[in-house]
């Protein structure tokens, strides 16, 4: 058997993703990483930048492990556009399968909610939630519902 990497554990189906440390403190897991992206695209107009403007940490939950809470304070790249038409002056790196625009939750752990949300929604869902150790209210579980593509009718 082989030695199992926290890089393994946390950001095996993303790539350009390095884990620093995990660190454990009651009901907490915190996992520090960082983006080693050298470039990345732009969302208004599309060009390519290797420009990097600055650095930040963005704090996103993600599934619970073990019955406790999992953050991941993961420091990405604010790139700046180098399309001098471009509306967008500087814009943060997104990754796939990690993160999205402005959300505050991993992609997985916003897949899980959607999917609670449309099965159980309001406070029956919310109730599950806190469950999982991912706890959302009933009104975020109904906005999570509104936002979801309208399934198509035949």
């Amino acid at each position: 058997m082989g030695e199992v990497l926290l890089q393994d554990l946390w950001f095996h189906q993303v790539e350009g993703v390095e884990v620093e440390n995990a660190v454990s403190e009651g009901q907490l897991v915190t996992v520090r990483a960082r983006t080693g992206a050298e470039h990345a695209a732009c969302p208004a107009c599309g060009t390519l930048s290797s420009r990097v403007h600055s650095r930040y940490v963005r704090q996103l939950a993600d599934s619970a492990v073990g019955g406790r809470r999992v953050l991941i304070e993961l420091q990405v790249s604010r790139f700046r556009c180098g399309e001098r038409a471009c509306p967008q002056a500087t814009f943060a790196e997104q990754v796939a399968g990690l993160t999205f625009r402005h959300g505050r939750r991993s992609t997985g752990l916003q897949t899980v909610l959607e999917h609670l949300a449309v099965m159980l929604a309001g406070r029956a869902g919310s109730r599950l939630s806190q469950t999982l150790a991912a706890g959302v209210s009933r009104s975020t579980l109904l906005r999570l519902i509104r936002r979801l593509p309208k399934p198509e009718t035949t």
